[in-house]
């Protein structure tokens, strides 16, 4: 579960565009992502928002450290609706690997409620540990990409929310509380970020027994959020993450828009 919410970590700065259904907009942001100051990942997004619509596609591959650890890389996309409250998904996939092992995912949704999952490969049999995930608790939830853009004009309200995302496996909230105001500068945009410290509450699709899971819970995470694109649509340009070998940091580069 780890794993695949750091991958979720690296794509949850991606839009910021107009929803304005008669324009077109191409966003494309790249990250770098670090352990306790040395590389070992980069990701990118495309994202294009048209008549109404919108398509993030991703990647993330290890790099200079990471390479000599963990041979990691992988894909996400996700598709759907733009609204005036928001980005709605409608379809959500993930595919990744490392260390040779492969998993997957692809989450159907309709307005907010998961109407299929399926995620590969399919686990065996639970752990008397494993929390399972009830159909109750997939009726109104976000996938980790657009369910990480915050659309609003009110800077002060970015942290004043709880954000109830599902990735095919595991469902969590991620508990934001207002942390402030920094300046954030990468090549395409400079200016205020607003600073929110997080919590993960697992919900369920999880094992209980898990240490990796009882760590990171216990830890205060810190995501920035800037409007890179639009004044009207906060996405995460920082990202500070506690892990038992070190703080694992992601920064946003570069973020062009065509």
């Amino acid at each position: 579960m780890r794993k695949r919410f750091l991958f979720g970590a690296i794509g949850i700065a991606l839009l910021g565009a107009s929803g304005a259904a008669a324009e077109t907009a191409r966003i494309t942001t790249s990250y770098g992502m670090a352990v306790i100051g040395l590389p070992i990942g980069k990701a990118s997004f495309d994202t294009v928002i048209e008549g109404g619509r919108f398509t993030v596609e991703g990647q993330l591959s290890s790099s200079g450290l990471g390479s000599l650890v963990s041979d990691t890389g992988g894909t996400s996309k996700v598709s759907g609706t733009v609204t005036r409250r928001g980005f709605a998904a409608e379809r959500y996939a993930l595919d990744y690997s490392s260390d040779r092992k492969r998993w997957s995912s692809d989450v159907a949704f309709a307005g907010g409620r998961v109407t299929s999952s399926a995620v590969s490969p399919k686990r065996d049999k639970p752990k008397p540990s494993y929390v399972p995930v009830s159909k109750s608790q997939l009726s109104s939830v976000v996938d980790p990409l657009s369910g990480l853009m915050i659309r609003t004009r009110d800077a002060a309200s970015v942290c004043k929310r709880t954000l109830p995302l599902y990735d095919g496996w595991s469902r969590l909230d991620l508990v934001l509380s207002p942390a402030g105001t920094n300046t954030y500068s990468m090549t395409g945009y400079s200016g205020e970020a607003v600073v929110c410290n997080a919590k993960v509450r697992p919900v369920s699709g999880y094992d209980k027994a898990s240490k990796g899971l009882k760590f990171l819970k216990d830890q205060t995470i810190q995501v920035w959020f800037a409007p890179i694109a639009q004044p009207d649509t906060y996405v995460p340009v920082y990202a500070h993450i506690p892990t038992k070998v070190g703080p694992l940091t992601l920064n946003a580069l570069s973020v062009a828009v065509r």
